[in-house]
């Protein structure tokens, strides 16, 4: 079990280094948006929803590996308090990315408040993306 699980682990890092380019990218593209000329506009938005593809698919491989690690590697025994720190941390990502995607709806039918909404919500997702590296670097060392 040990080479799954360290398998496991490198899909981990890989999707967490994907999805933490994303945390940090997201937040100017959507400040973009907010000035941006028609032109530019499509751009920043096909740029968004090609960023929110990668962002999604992440998400899904950090659960799923995660998950998996806990049951092979700690059999399900959470390892201190700071994991569920962690998922606090994971579960706010969850709710900024959703509402950032029912945002860009908005963004892409011409709201151009949305912008900087879009903002706000990257930055609250980075935030929380920092609470999750600071809570997985106290959990498991």
């Amino acid at each position: 079990m040990l080479i799954v699980g360290s398998i496991l682990f490198f899909i981990h890092i890989v999707a967490l280094v994907a999805g933490g380019a994303n945390s940090v990218v997201m937040p100017i593209v959507g400040a973009r948006l907010a000035t941006a000329t028609p032109d530019l506009r499509a751009g920043f938005l096909d740029l968004a929803e090609q960023l929110a593809k990668v962002g999604k698919v992440a998400m899904g491989t950090l659960l799923l590996s995660g998950i998996l690690m806990l049951w092979l590697r700690w059999d399900w025994v959470v390892p201190s308090a700071w994991f569920w720190v962690k998922m606090l941390g994971i579960v706010a990502m969850i709710v900024f990315i959703s509402l950032n995607e029912m945002n860009a709806k908005k963004a892409r039918s011409g709201d151009r408040d949305a912008g900087k909404r879009s903002k706000m919500f990257g930055q609250l997702t980075a935030v929380a993306f920092g609470v999750v590296i600071l809570a997985a670097v106290f959990t498991f060392g």
